[in-house]
């Protein structure tokens, strides 16, 4: 049976986010003047931002709703959620940024959380490679060309932060516990699967998705608790 229940994600560079702070509720403003560094308050509040933009269209059909009515919060674990009008939002939020860009992902249905992250395509030591992969994951990246190596390890590994953000977990559990089989390293110009081969016992009714973008790469994890459901990459769908 397959599930068409959307997970909605959007996509935005820094400098796309506007300068005044209008937009944020007061308790953001209060938590963005708490950072010392710019660097860390501009990637706090891009992905605010995104985040509003993507549950604006998807709350209203547009971005008439003002921003300030949407918070966006952590719990003690670090997994964002979402506040509007001082009631919480039912659904999973992910956020990650890499380099100038930052993704947001969200789905409305309480019975999955989900996790997203986005990574740069950039060469892995061989170290790098035998310490954080298992074995045969090792030996495939190994085998490849120099060009290849960069994407599969940098896909291998952007799948764990997925996984582990859709558990909930951070990286507190043993890299090689997860294992995936090496998709095709074709440049896809949407979602494709990813077979995971071994997981702590959380990852049961899970599935991994990646696609390609310019010289970075994005992974969604999906964790749910429906029976009987075969998610496909037809239900994630991108806000401009």
């Amino acid at each position: 049976m397959k599930s068409d229940y959307p997970v909605f994600w959007c996509i935005k560079k820094f400098d796309s986010i506007p300068e005044d702070l209008d937009w944020l509720s007061p308790q953001e403003i209060n938590r963005y003047r708490q950072f010392r560094f710019p660097k860390r308050q501009q990637e706090w509040i891009s992905g605010r931002w995104t985040t509003k933009k993507l549950l604006s269209n998807r709350l209203t059909g547009s971005d008439t709703l003002p921003f300030q009515e949407l918070s966006i919060h952590n719990e003690v674990s670090g997994a964002p959620f979402v506040m509007w009008n001082d009631q919480r939002l039912e659904g999973s939020l992910s956020i990650s940024h890499r380099g100038e860009n930052v993704v947001a992902a969200f789905c409305f249905d309480p019975d999955i959380t989900i996790g997203i992250d986005l990574e740069e395509i950039e060469a892995k030591s061989r170290g790098f490679v035998e310490d954080y992969f298992t074995k045969p994951e090792a030996k495939s990246i190994l085998a490849l060309s120099i060009k290849e190596q960069a994407l599969a390890a940098s896909l291998l590994w952007s799948g764990r932060e997925a996984i582990v953000k859709a558990l909930q977990i951070g990286l507190r559990i043993d890299t090689r516990q997860i294992a995936f089989n090496l998709p095709p390293l074709k440049t896809y110009e949407d979602w494709q699967p990813i077979k995971i081969l071994q997981c702590p016992a959380e990852c049961k009714n899970l599935k991994l998705f990646w696609r390609k973008l310019n010289h970075s790469l994005v992974t969604l994890a999906i964790k749910h608790n429906h029976q009987e459901i075969d998610f496909s990459s037809r239900g994630i769908q991108q806000i401009l």
